[in-house]
C-alpha cells in the first residue's frame, strides 16, 4: 500500500466520493463511525445521513489493492445476494471506489457461542447450494493465490531453502502440542494437489470481523472482497481457529459446519499452510496502525496448530 494511509473517515477522501454517498443516500452526511476491526486499508464506516437514514460505505483508491477490493464486493453482489448486506450502489469516483450497502441491524461477532452453529452450518449450506460450483469464471483458484505465503515449514527444515532468512526469528521457538515441522512441511508439500481443483467461489476471510450477528440470531458475511476458488470446506477451514479460540470444539465444529464433504488429508494439507503463515508472520514486528494484527496472528496460528495435534498429526 505504498503511500497510502487508511483515512480515518469518509470525509477525508475525495470529494467526488463524498458526494457520490450524498446522492447515493439522498442527503447530507450527519455523522460518521469508521469500523474499529479489521485489516484492510480502506474506508469503512457506517455513515448516518439526513432522516436518521444509516448505511455501511466502503471506499479506497482504485490504484490501490483496498480499491479493488471494494469493486469486488460491488461486483460478487449479484451473486452473493442475501449472504450479504444488499448493495444500494457504487460507482469510480476522484480515482476511487466506491460502494454503499444497507446497514445491517447487529452488529460483528463478537464472542461465538455453541448456538451459532447451526446457524453457520445453514450459511454453508446455503453457499454450497449457490458457490459451488463458482457462478462466476473470472476466478483464481485460492491454492495459487495463497502460494506465495507458504514455505515457513520448509525454510525451518532445509538448510539450503531460498527464503531461510524469513524465519530466522522463530528458529529458536518449539512448534507446539507436539508437532514437527518436518512433518508440517510434508503436508505443505501436496497443497497444489490437495487444493487447486475445487470449484467453489470462497469468500476467503471469513473470522468474527466479517460476520454480522442480527437480533434475530441469523448471521451474514461482509467483506467479500476476493475471485478464489478452492474445495466447499475451505471457507470453514480458515474459520475454525477462530471457533477455537472462544473455546469451541475445532474438530465438532467444522463436521457440524462443513458435514462429511472433506478429505482429511486435504484438510491437513491446508492448515498446515495457513499455520505456516502464522506461525512465521504472527512473531514479526507489529505493523504501524494495525497493532491487532500480529497478536491475531499468533492466537490463528496457535488454534491451527492445536487442532491438527488434535486430528492426529505428529
Amino acid at each position: 500500500m505504498d503511500g497510502y494511509a487508511r483515512p480515518k473517515l469518509l470525509t477525508s477522501a475525495p470529494s467526488d466520493v463524498v458526494d457520490y454517498v450524498c446522492e447515493t443516500v439522498g442527503g447530507r452526511i450527519l455523522r460518521e463511525e469508521p469500523a474499529s476491526d479489521g485489516f484492510t486499508p480502506s474506508v469503512a464506516s457506517v455513515v448516518v445521513a439526513d432522516g436518521d437514514r444509516q448505511v455501511f460505505v466502503k471506499a479506497g483508491p482504485a490504484s490501490d489493492d483496498g480499491g479493488q477490493a471494494v469493486r469486488t464486493g460491488a461486483e460478487l453482489s449479484e451473486v452473493i445476494t442475501d449472504l450479504a448486506p444488499a448493495l444500494i450502489g457504487w460507482a469510480e469516483r476522484g480515482g476511487w471506489y466506491v460502494a454503499v450497502y444497507e446497514r445491517l441491524a447487529g452488529a460483528a461477532v463478537e464472542h461465538w457461542e455453541s448456538g451459532d452453529l447451526a446457524e453457520l452450518a445453514s450459511l454453508a449450506a446455503t453457499m454450497r447450494e449457490r458457490l459451488n460450483p463458482s457462478p462466476i469464471v473470472d476466478t483464481e483458484p485460492f491454492a495459487d493465490a495463497f502460494a506465495p505465503l507458504l514455505g515457513a515449514w520448509r525454510a525451518l527444515v532445509e538448510p539450503g531453502d531460498s527464503r531461510r532468512e524469513t524465519v530466522e526469528h522463530v528458529r529458536t521457538r518449539k512448534v507446539p502440542y507436539g508437532l514437527r515441522a518436518e512433518t508440517l512441511a510434508e503436508l505443505e508439500s501436496d497443497w497444489f494437489r490437495s487444493l487447486r481443483a475445487g470449484s467453489a467461489l470462497q469468500h476467503g476471510d471469513i473470522r468474527r470481523d466479517n460476520v454480522m450477528r442480527e437480533p434475530s440470531g441469523r448471521l451474514r458475511l461482509v467483506d467479500w472482497t476476493h475471485r478464489w476458488t478452492a474445495p466447499g470446506w475451505a471457507d470453514w477451514v480458515r474459520l475454525v481457529p477462530d471457533l477455537a479460540a472462544d473455546g469451541l470444539d475445532p474438530q465438532l465444529a467444522f463436521e457440524a459446519i462443513a458435514g462429511s464433504d472433506a478429505n482429511e488429508h486435504e484438510v491437513n494439507v491446508m492448515l498446515a499452510g495457513l499455520a505456516g503463515r502464522c506461525w512465521r508472520d504472527g512473531y514479526l514486528d507489529a505493523v504501524p496502525g494495525l497493532p491487532q494484527l500480529r497478536p491475531m496472528q499468533r492466537l490463528q496460528g496457535d488454534m491451527t496448530l492445536r487442532w491438527l495435534a488434535q486430528r492426529g498429526v505428529q
